[in-house]
């Protein structure tokens, strides 16, 4: 699954409503968004469909946007299961960029992970990796 996020200056109020009317004027549909600010900048993670449309749109809009490949899992609601994940990736030096609940349902939640190399976390998580082909 890919993900795009968006690097935008801190506190600057309409910034998400500027981001949705730009991809919405190209018929691009926000699937997932994430917003954060920190005082110091600005970050808004999303997906949306169609893809490349989304990127071509924030970068004619003038937005930072950066594409970038993530891992979608699915574990037990129960406390530890998100530390047991991450656990996995300290033997092996895989660095976790990212890690995001995108839905809790039914007593199992589906996490997004990003991490410096996906190929390898891909292979450290077959047991619980969610297939996004």
């Amino acid at each position: 699954m890919k993900q795009i996020t968006i690097i935008t200056p801190p506190d600057r109020p309409g910034t998400l409503a500027d981001i949705a009317e730009c991809l919405g004027a190209r018929g691009v549909n926000i699937v997932d968004i994430d917003a954060t600010d920190d005082h110091a900048h600005g970050v808004i993670l999303l997906q949306a469909e169609p893809y490349d449309e989304a990127l071509r749109a924030l970068a004619d809009g003038g937005f930072h946007a950066m594409s970038e490949e993530v891992l979608v899992i699915r574990v037990k609601d129960e406390p530890g299961a998100l530390a047991k994940v991450a656990a996995r990736f300290r033997e092996p030096g895989i660095n976790i960029r990212a890690m995001r609940i995108l839905r809790r349902d039914a007593g199992w939640t589906s996490v997004i992970v990003a991490t410096d190399d996906n190929e390898r976390a891909r292979r450290l998580l077959t047991d619980c990796l969610v297939r996004c082909d």
